[in-house]
Order: structure tokens, then sequence, then C-alpha cells
């Protein structure tokens, strides 16, 4: 795909406000638009300059990059996390115009004994032989499946993209519903106007489908306001917050628990930083390999991603009530993606699935079968190599300093201190409390991480804690918190 390659899209426009009240487009755009859903959230942060409005998930970048490689189990859990794969990115390779920068095919083996050792997705392995993988490979051969005839959506048909992202098959009654909601009587107010479609407005509506109601009306229309979407964002979601948290803590019962201390300000009621070992480092780290998709669907849909819930949404309707997904697998690579090989975590509190690790075939079977052989996907986790499953990413038996906006360190008395003078908190005002996270803290803590920047306090506040504790009473009199 050439990156000056452009589509043709389009737009009713609502002249009098200004706004795109729809786009008409073939399943080029459509399978764009769903691709964001395939898309991890380290890709996002890096694609946007890290300036992604995400929450918290541009300082956990930040914190990623600036952390040094000893202070990882491997050098290349630092690559996985920058730079994660996209299991779909083979898919992704047949859309019109591709938001993603990356190689997704390129593999590495090793400078010495080729294949012999194995292969890695990403550079910087370890050989059983003591050399470093780092010779790539385009891995055309690999088990994959085959994309070639198109992505997500079934050809030939015509399809009304929203302005807020929502997709439905053309049709005289899916127009009429889209007039009526936003309350448009006249036609005299309506034009036609024909725009396109480039990389740049690819990763421009990908920005603004987190952040805004009105994607295609700020990219194609006019310079978006810009409002901070994301606080905007947090004061609709907190309720929701405290309504799940309410629900998992009643309900679950976590077989594993991550203990955190905390050191909380008296006076503000704010968490100012945690202190933290490398089981709950990993959890905050794995949330940048999580794609799009599978966030929504842990969320149980309430991310408050904006448009991103649209996109989610009009899959399901497309698959259940129309058939116009192109297949169940591509169905489940957006509404239910995996991690790519290895790139789970043992500690892992959140059910995301991981991809079965890749083999090459790399001699030439004869007659008898005994000279073929297989060359297997290393993981870049184990310090020794091995194709063993699991491990983690932060370096073992390490304490970190986590901070309300994400900023991860190894606990260092002196950077604490820096801490708490950079938010003027008296150090007599300082109180320490300890908290134990199973699943649904988790769950509370990527969400947070998606819409706050002050990630800790609205997870772990004691004002936050009080509200919960006087909204499950009231739900439940005869009842005390768990």
């Amino acid at each position: 795909m050439s990156s000056s390659m452009k589509l043709s899209l389009k737009l009713l426009v609502d002249k009098e406000k200004n706004r795109v009240v729809f786009a008409e487009s073939d399943k080029d755009f459509v399978d764009i638009l769903f691709s964001f859903l395939t898309l991890p959230i380290g890709t996002i942060v890096r694609l946007l300059g890290k300036k992604s409005s995400l929450g918290a998930m541009d300082h956990l970048y930040e914190s990623v990059e600036n952390l040094d490689a000893r202070y990882f189990q491997t050098a290349p859990c630092k690559t996985m996390l920058l730079r994660p794969k996209n299991v779909s990115a083979a898919q992704c390779e047949g859309l019109a115009l591709r938001v993603d920068d990356s190689e997704p095919l390129v593999y590495y083996r090793c400078p010495k004994k080729g294949f012999t050792c194995g292969f890695s997705s990403v550079p910087g392995v370890r050989c059983p032989c003591g050399q470093v993988m780092e010779v790539p490979f385009l891995a055309n051969n690999l088990d994959s499946t085959e994309g070639s005839d198109g992505v997500f959506v079934r050809g030939a048909t015509s399809y009304i993209v929203s302005d807020d992202l929502s997709v439905k098959p053309v049709s005289t009654g899916a127009s009429l519903a889209l007039f009526q909601k936003l309350g448009i009587e006249d036609g005299s107010v309506l034009e036609k106007r024909n725009v396109e479609l480039g990389a740049q407005e690819v990763l421009s509506l990908l920005n603004r489908s987190l952040v805004s109601e009105r994607p295609l009306t700020d990219v194609f229309l006019q310079e978006p306001v810009m409002i901070d979407d994301a606080d905007k964002s947090l004061k609709s979601m907190m309720a929701v917050i405290i309504q799940t948290r309410v629900k998992y803590r009643s309900t679950a019962t976590d077989s594993k628990r991550i203990n955190v201390k905390l050191f909380l300000s008296k006076e503000s009621d704010k968490v100012v930083y945690a202190e933290a070992r490398e089981d709950l480092v990993d959890q905050l780290f794995s949330f940048l390999t999580f794609p799009l998709g599978s966030i929504l669907k842990l969320l149980d849909k309430h991310s408050s991603l904006c448009c991103i819930g649209n996109l989610y949404e009009s899959v399901e309707l497309l698959s259940n009530n129309f058939n116009y997904m192109k297949s169940k697998e591509c169905y489940d690579m957006l509404l239910a993606p995996k991690l790519p090989p290895y790139f789970g975590c043992n500690n892992q509190m959140l059910d995301i699935g991981e991809m079965c690790s890749q083999t090459i075939k790399v001699g030439h079977q004869s007659w008898d079968g005994k000279k073929t052989k297989y060359s297997y996907e290393m993981n870049p986790k184990l310090q020794t190599s091995g194709i063993e499953t699991g491990g983690g990413f932060a370096k073992g038996m390490m304490t970190f300093m986590v901070t309300d906006e994400m900023d991860v360190t190894p606990l260092s008395p002196i950077s604490a201190i820096h801490v708490i003078n950079k938010l003027m908190v008296p150090i007599n005002s300082l109180e320490e409390a300890h908290a134990s996270l199973g699943e649904a803290e988790v769950l509370n803590l990527l969400r947070a991480c998606l819409i706050s920047r002050t990630v800790l306090s609205d997870v772990f506040s004691p004002s936050l804690l009080t509200l919960l504790h006087e909204r499950w009473c009231g739900q439940n009199p005869s009842k005390s918190l768990p």
C-alpha cells in the first residue's frame, strides 16, 4: 500500500450546523474503521506521538521508554511493550489504507545457526547457542490465515457510517432514522460533498474516535474544538466505575491477589504513590499490549472510548442481524482479539486469550519423512531460551514506585520525596494504607488508565471507597461491604 494512496468518500453534510450526517462508502472504508479494534494500546500511543488523550496510557508508555533495560526480565520485553504485535496484522495488510506502520511479517533468527536455534517475533532474543536473534526474515511461510480476498466485511455491499461511527448497510430506513435522530426536517439544508481519505486522515480519525462523538465532522469539516475530552469522559464515567466496583466486589471470588502499599495525603484525599512488586507492574505494563476490541470485551463495552464502542456494536450488528461479516474468524479478530504468542503473563488477572506460537518447516520431507525439520518460535520473556509460555515483563524481586499518573520507576526515597514535593504534599500528612487487588480491582485500574490522569486516587481514594460503601449499603441494607 502506497502512503500517498487516497480513497474517495461521499459525505452528506448539514450545511446549517456544519456537521456530517453520514458517509456513504464501500467495504474499504468500513474495513479501515473496524481495523481500529485490532490495534494494541501501545501502538495507538506510539502512532499518536504519545498524545493519545487516553487517560494515563501516555504516561505508562513513557515509563516503559524511560525504564532502563535492566529492570525488565529481558531486553526484548521493552520492545514487546513499546511496539506490541497485532495478531491481525497479516489480514490488515489487505486494507486499502493501513494506519499501523509496523512490519507485521518480519521475524528474527540466529546469525550463526539460522533456524536451528528457532526464531522470535522481536529482535534481541537470546539463542540457545548464545548468539542473539537479530537477522530479519519475512515469515511468509508461517501457519496463518490468508486474507488476500478481503479483510473483515463482505464485498459488494455499500454502507452508511454516521458521524459517531455507527455502521449499517445502506437503506432508506437507516437514512431516515438518522435524519429523525438529528432533527433534520428540511432536505434543503443537506448537501453532498466528496472528500479524499489518506493515511493522515485515517490517523486523525483514529485519534478523534477515541475522544470525540463526531470524528467525521472533526476530520473533514473543521478543526476539532480542543476541549479536554479525557476529563469530560471521566466525569461521565465515574458512576459506571463505582457501579462496576460494587458488582465485582460482591460477586468475585479471586484465587489470586496482588498486595500493594499505598501512600495517601490526608489533606487532599489523594493517593500520592504506591509501592508495588513486579506482579502489579506486569498488570499495568500489559495494558499496552491489549487490543481495543479485547478492552471493550473485558469492560463489557463500558470503556468510555467514545466512538470505539459504536464500531464494536456495529460489528455485532453486521454479524448477527445482516450476516455481512466475512467469517466467524473475522468477527473474533475484532470483538475478542487475542494477544500475540508469549505476550501474556503468568500472573495476568484478566481473562484475555493468547495465540499459539508459530512453527516453520525448514527441512524437505523425503519419502520416509525422516528429513522434515521444524523451527519453533522462542519466548522473548525468558532469560534462557525456550518455548514455554508465561513469564513476566518486569524484573522479579524488585520494588517499584507507581505514581497517581502512572509513572513507574524503581523505588527510591529521593524519587519519592521529589513526587511529594511536586504535589506540594506535607510529609506529615502522608499516611500508609494497604490494598489487595483481584480481578475486579485490576479491571478498574484498566478503565481508569483509559480515562483518568489520577488513576490510583480514582480507584483507591478514601472518598471513593466511602461512596462505594454507602452505595453498597443502600442497595443491600442487611449486608456490609465485603
